[in-house]
């Protein structure tokens, strides 16, 4: 039925008002360190919907890939339906707070929250309003449609180190035969406590897309990580929702690894071409970066 109402969009657009966009088209330029830097520009594509939950990915490691491991899921797979829909290859999903519960609620929040926005031309005039809206509406029949696909699972279980938690070489072992994986990766902050873990594992990943959370104050572990990770980031992406740090650090960031990845330049060009702001509606940030010492 969401699809179906696809046609809607196109009319309600002319009520937007374009000036708001010209507005807020202005950027924050931020500093990272030169290991947050690619070398090269890749080839790249992207997977997932406009906007926040969109990754840039390196084709080759999705199509080498045997399956996609998903830790953190969120409410949004639209990443794992383009990633299903590209290689027709099984999709595991961990996370231990989505269910049909807690859909449902969100359902009936988010329609709350449109219901009063609807009213306030501020928000009712917004690009992409009616687009986010119809999405959110049909939240709860897209996860049904899509997750019970053949060869697609969601686990509820949490990702993690602790006793309560499912470990990743577990999961690992239980996919055997669908490994090397593309793994991605969003599990709010504790990315950080399995560093290690995916490092003992890289060699059953072809790439990793990676949320990185609080990244003012982890610093040093994720200069750490890129340097032993064997792979090359391929891309960087600032989220803008996220706060930015008193040193001018972005606190929330994307990064994506690839195994040789296919260089189509050695100048770096960001933000990429296919790059869009996780929330449309904010500034967007630029990077640059420091000078090599």
């Amino acid at each position: 039925m969401g699809e179906n109402l696809s046609f809607i969009l196109p009319i309600l657009r002319l009520y937007q008002n374009n000036e708001f966009n010209k507005k807020n088209n202005q950027k924050l330029i931020l500093m990272l360190p030169i290991e947050f830097k690619p070398q090269n520009e890749y080839e790249l594509i992207r997977l997932g919907q406009d906007n926040d939950g969109g990754y840039l990915v390196d084709k080759k490691s999705i199509d080498d890939s045997k399956s996609l491991i998903t830790l953190g899921l969120g409410f949004d797979w639209t990443f794992e339906k383009n990633y299903y829909a590209l290689t027709a290859r099984p999709v595991y999903c961990y996370d231990h707070s989505v269910n049909y519960s807690t859909i449902k609620k969100r359902c009936r929040k988010l329609l709350s929250s449109y219901l009063f926005r609807v009213f306030k031309p501020k928000y009712f005039l917004q690009k992409n309003f009616f687009k986010f809206l119809l999405r959110d509406i049909f939240l709860y029949r897209n996860y049904k449609k899509f997750f019970k696909n053949k060869n697609v699972d969601h686990k509820q279980e949490r990702i993690g180190t602790g006793d309560q938690c499912v470990k990743l070489k577990k999961i690992l072992d239980e996919r055997k035969s669908d490994l090397p994986a593309f793994i991605k990766i969003d599990i709010e902050g504790s990315e950080y406590r399995i560093f290690d873990e995916i490092l003992l594992n890289q060699k059953n990943f072809t790439g990793i897309g990676i949320e990185l959370h609080d990244v003012d104050i982890h610093m040093d572990k994720i200069k750490n990580f890129i340097k032993n990770l064997d792979m090359d980031l391929i891309h960087i992406h600032p989220q803008n929702p996220a706060h930015v740090a008193e040193n001018d650090i972005p606190t929330q960031l994307e990064l994506t690894f690839a195994k040789n990845p296919k260089i189509i330049s050695p100048e770096v060009k960001l933000p990429h071409k296919l790059d869009q702001p996780a929330n449309p509606y904010l500034k967007g940030i630029e990077l640059i970066f420091e000078k090599k010492k």
